[in-house]
This record gives C-alpha cells, sequence and structure tokens, in this order.
C-alpha cells in the first residue's frame, strides 16, 4: 500500500454467504470504481467476478487486484481457494473485525454495502491475513475432531433427555437423598448414569414394577447373562429404592416409556459414530507431526488431536504467543502512564473451538500429570480459581506442543516414574499403532 504503484492497485470488498455473494471494487483511497454487485456461489458466479475485475482493470488501468474476504461461516473457503487459483492477493478480514468497522461508521445499519465499505477500511488499515494453503491432513483432522466434539455434545443433551424421563419413570433410579450423620447425600444406584447395566435395565426394565418381579435373583441372572457386573450391594440398594418409590403406575407412563426407547437409540448410535470417529482419528493423529504430543501424560488421544488440528500448519506463525492470542487465552493487560500493568481475564477474541480445547488439556493435565499437578497444587495455594489454573496450565502446554511440534521433540519429564512405552500404551491400545508411534517419533 505504501509503494509507488499503489495508486494502481484496486481493492475487491467480498460478503460471502451461502447462495448469493456481494461485491465492491474501490481504490486504495477508498474510491468507489463499481458498486456493490452480487454473484452466486458457483463456477458461473465467479466467472461474474472475475469479469467485472478485468472489466475495471482495463477501464482504469490498474496491475493488481487485492481481494479482501470476510470470514463468514464456512462460506468464504471455496471462494478463497479459487480467487487464490487465479492468483490474485487475497486477505482474509475476520468478521470480529469488520463488525468493530461498522460502529466507526457511527451508523446503526447493516446493509451489504455498509459490510463491504467496512470490509475496504479493514484492508487500507492492514488488517486481516493472507490466505494461507491449509496442510491437507491437518484441515482434515479438524474436520473430524470437531465433529466429534459435536457428536458428545449431542450426546450429552441425549443423556439430560433420558435422565428426565427416568425421573418419571422410576425416579429414585437415580439417586436417593438420605441422612448420614444428619448430612443430606445423595447415595446412587450406579456410578454412571450411562454405564452398561444402567442402559441396560432402562430398555429392558426400566420400572419399578420391573424390577419388583424380578427380584434378588433375577438381577443376578441377568447379571451374569449379559455381563453387567452387578454387585449385591447394588442390586439390593435397586429393589430397596424399587419399593419405596413413589413413581406412577406403568399404565400411566406409556409416552414416557416409548420417548426413552427413543433416546436410547439414539444414544446409541451416537456412541457407536462416535467410537468409529476416534478410530479414524487416532489413525490420522499418527500420520502427522501432532503425534509426538502423545507423549505427554494426560494428553490422551482425542485431545492431542484436537490441540494439533486446531494449531494447524505451525509454518504460519513464528512464536507460540500467536497461537495462545489466536485461542484467545490471552491475559488482558492494561498500563498507561508509567503505571505497573494490571492483568485481567482472558480476552476470549479467538476461536471459541480452540480456547475450549486449551481449557481441556489444562485440565487434563492438572490431573494425570505429576508435573503438571505440581504446578496446580502451587497455583491454588496462591489463590488461583481452578478455571485460571486450567487456561494458565493449557497455555503452557500449548507453548510446550509449539515446541515439540516444530523440532520434533518428545515430552522430557523430571519425573523418575515417567516411562515412555508406558504412557504410549495406556493410549493406544494396538501394538501395530504404538509400533507407529515409535518409529514416526522416536529415533534409533
Amino acid at each position: 500500500m505504501r509503494s509507488q504503484k499503489a495508486d494502481k492497485y484496486c481493492i475487491v470488498a467480498i460478503d460471502a454467504a451461502k447462495y448469493v455473494n456481494t461485491a465492491m471494487i474501490c481504490t486504495i483511497f477508498g474510491d468507489i470504481l463499481r458498486g456493490p454487485f452480487e454473484f452466486d456461489g458457483s463456477q458461473t458466479g465467479f466467472q461474474v467476478l472475475k469479469k467485472e475485475i478485468d472489466q475495471t482493470r482495463e477501464a482504469y488501468q490498474l496491475t493488481r487486484v487485492i481481494l479482501g474476504i470476510e470470514t463468514t461461516a464456512h462460506y468464504y473457503e471455496d471462494l478463497v481457494r479459487v480467487c487464490d487459483q487465479q492468483g490474485y492477493m487475497v486477505r482474509v478480514i475476520n468478521a470480529a473485525t469488520t463488525a468493530e468497522e461498522r460502529k466507526k461508521m457511527l451508523n446503526y445499519t447493516k446493509t451489504d454495502r455498509v459490510d463491504l465499505q467496512a470490509i475496504v477500511q479493514s484492508i487500507l488499515q492492514g488488517r486481516g491475513e493472507s490466505s494461507k494453503k491449509k496442510a491437507h491432513d491437518l484441515e482434515r483432522l479438524q474436520t473430524l475432531t470437531r465433529a466429534r466434539r459435536r457428536l458428545i455434545n449431542e450426546q450429552t443433551r441425549c443423556m439430560n433427555v433420558m435422565s428426565v424421563y427416568m425421573d418419571h419413570i422410576f425416579r429414585e433410579f437415580q439417586g436417593k437423598n438420605v441422612r448420614k450423620d444428619g448430612k443430606n447425600q445423595v447415595v446412587k444406584v450406579f456410578s454412571e448414569f450411562t454405564s452398561n447395566a444402567s442402559l441396560f435395565l432402562m430398555r429392558y426394565y426400566p420400572h419399578t414394577t420391573d424390577i419388583l418381579e424380578l427380584g434378588a435373583d433375577g438381577l443376578r441372572n441377568l447379571s451374569i447373562e449379559h455381563n453387567l457386573k452387578l454387585r449385591d450391594a447394588t442390586i439390593d440398594r435397586l429393589l430397596a429404592y424399587a419399593k419405596e418409590s413413589i413413581s406412577k403406575p406403568k399404565e400411566a407412563l406409556a409416552a414416557e416409556l416409548f420417548l426413552l426407547r427413543l433416546k436410547l437409540d439414539e444414544y446409541e448410535l451416537l456412541s457407536r459414530h462416535t467410537a468409529e470417529l476416534k478410530e479414524v482419528i487416532e489413525e490420522l493423529l499418527l500420520e502427522t507431526d501432532g503425534g509426538i504430543l502423545l507423549s505427554i501424560p494426560g494428553i490422551g488421544v482425542t485431545l492431542a488431536a484436537e490441540l494439533t488440528a486446531e494449531m494447524g500448519d505451525l509454518n504460519a506463525f513464528t512464536h507460540s504467543g500467536q497461537l495462545i492470542k489466536m485461542a484467545g487465552t490471552n491475559p488482558v493487560v492494561k498500563q498507561s502512564g508509567g503505571k505497573q500493568a494490571s492483568h485481567f481475564a482472558i480476552s476470549k477474541q479467538g476461536r471459541a473451538a480452540f480456547r475450549s480445547v486449551v481449557y481441556q488439556a489444562g485440565e487434563c493435565v492438572a490431573t494425570h500429570n505429576p508435573e503438571m499437578n505440581a504446578r496446580y497444587q502451587q497455583m491454588k495455594e496462591q489463590g488461583k480459581l481452578s478455571g485460571q489454573a486450567y487456561i494458565a496450565l493449557g497455555n503452557r502446554i500449548l507453548r510446550l506442543a509449539y515446541a515439540m511440534r516444530k523440532h520434533q521433540s518428545l515430552y522430557q519429564s523430571t519425573n523418575p516414574d515417567y516411562v515412555l512405552l508406558t504412557v504410549i500404551a495406556g493410549k493406544l491400545r494396538n501394538k501395530a499403532k504404538q509400533a507407529v508411534f515409535f518409529n514416526h517419533f522416536v529415533s534409533v
């Protein structure tokens, strides 16, 4: 923009959408050369865009084209790719950046024209980043890990609905309040609501009358036949709760029983799909440089894959601080007039999905990594909240992951009990996949 030939450049602002994109062509001074026009999201539409650009360049004798495209959901991605192939210089503008530009216009109106003007101003101020070609494996890994995360969220919602239905069918199935040492305490039948035994009974014997008809002997026989692993204490508690339950008669719960069965089918399907996804993610992770993160205690297969996918191609970064900022887990710092800087909450200005992974990484290593657990305990003693400590540890893991992937170096532990073979065997159950890890990441 500062070169002597910059007056021969033109800026093309594009507001991407699912069906109809809008574009506008300006000079570097913001003068409009071609007012807003529409084109669809197909090859036909791209030819319309190219024709408008070529005609404008010829009419005003312009030499270079700079395209600014706002990151609207995923609709901009194909457009960025074809514009790159055409040889245009493409700048990708974050939607939050254009939103701030609209505020500066002191105009509450939001139209395509206002959006395009905001994109132009963002380009003129040097905002956005040049489009980068994503590594195919990393892009595929991100798609799969985010899909798995959505499935996990759907599983959780499904489980919550199942819990509501069981409250109507057999209220005490999920636990009962008892007084112990003068205090209220909820005593559960099963440690996990979605354990194999719990799911089996909800499907075939959900009501109190079903449990009472089976009796202790019937429940023991079921446990042996279907490998439910029901202990005597669990059987006794289940029968006691069923006997004392005040739930409605089974005849009055036909709707709830039917809907519960549907939700159990849905939960089973989601569980199967999640397991299949994990297998594919595990294989793909070992094909990328992110497989080396498995050497970190507390970082499992799916978490290592999510970290690798959200970090992306490290050639786009010069230091780990850029990744922390992209995740939005960097603390907000305010300092003025020679006063001491004050640190506030995290910025939350980056990718929400990435930020969630960083938090989970911190939470996992705080529990399952002895060295990180020591740091966690130290931060707790200093008065940090658990969430703050998890973010701090997550940022540390992010810096560590950056260095490990960049230099292909294994996790260096000071813990005398750390054994790499044991750590990997606990994460990769398949011997062949363990061999793949050691062949790829451990030098002989």
